[in-house]
């Protein structure tokens, strides 16, 4: 079993406990175990962008983490560039032999958002065609995903798109159980309960009082601005949901 340490700040900051390296690692490479499918959600989200192939769009990757987002948006946009926004130095580490192919295309800009606010060094680099994020805004509670929507749709160019792919809690004890069974059954290891910090604790909460289904996160992008939102993707309790700024 693998043992995680945390400093204050770590236990204080939503999101910051990614800043381990062994943790990082393990997260990685778990990630990449689930690549096949993670790629065919990354390819429905750049079909859904409205912009030409050829065009020089530019992307703001909230929680970047090792880049996985970023790269599929700026293949399926070779014109495209890219900054990705993280606060794990870790995760970056891991992320720069990856994202090296793309050259200039891509910077990192290290920076938080556990304050439910884009940092101020992110939106000088824009404003933005595209914002995406993938398992990274789950983190933070409900009033302050809430707030970074807001954040992301003043940092959209008019005609811009956001897509989030992230945790959509099931909206009643049932659905929850459900699937996490199902879950269970298809090989998903179950957490060590020992393993959870402060911060994993307090994020499980959150998730047990059900603050951010599929519902709750459409309301609040309409409620930031984005009049045509919408879940495109959902496999149990992960969904790919997003939103438009009229042009």
């Amino acid at each position: 079993m693998t043992t995680y340490h945390h400093d204050d700040e770590t236990m204080l900051r939503w999101g910051h406990s990614w800043k381990e390296e062994d943790r990082v690692a393990d997260y990685v490479e778990r990630m990449d175990s689930r690549d096949a499918e993670r790629q065919d959600v990354f390819r429905l989200l750049a079909q859904l962008v409205p912009a030409e192939r050829g065009a020089p769009i530019r992307i703001l990757d909230v929680g970047s983490g090792y880049g996985p987002v970023a790269a599929a948006c700026l293949d399926a946009f070779p014109n495209a560039t890219a900054v990705g926004l993280d606060v794990s130095d870790a995760m970056m580490e891991a992320g720069r032999p990856r994202m090296a192919r793309f050259g200039d295309r891509f910077a990192y800009i290290h920076g938080d958002f556990a304050d439910g606010a884009l940092p101020p060094q992110a939106v000088a680099a824009g404003p933005f065609d595209l914002v995406v994020s993938a398992r990274a805004i789950h983190h933070l509670p409900a009033n302050l995903m809430a707030r970074l929507y807001g954040e992301v749709y003043a940092a959209l160019n008019q005609g811009g798109a956001f897509f989030n792919l992230d945790t959509a809690s099931p909206e009643t004890p049932f659905l929850h159980d459900l699937m996490r069974s199902v879950r269970r059954s298809e090989g998903e290891p179950r957490p060590e309960r020992a393993e959870r910090t402060p911060e994993q604790a307090a994020h499980d909460a959150m998730h047990h009082h059900r603050d951010a289904t599929l519902a709750r996160h459409l309301e609040w992008l309409r409620a930031a601005g984005f009049a045509h939102a919408d879940c495109f993707w959902k496999r149990l309790s992960t969904a790919l949901i997003g939103g438009y700024k009229e042009a």
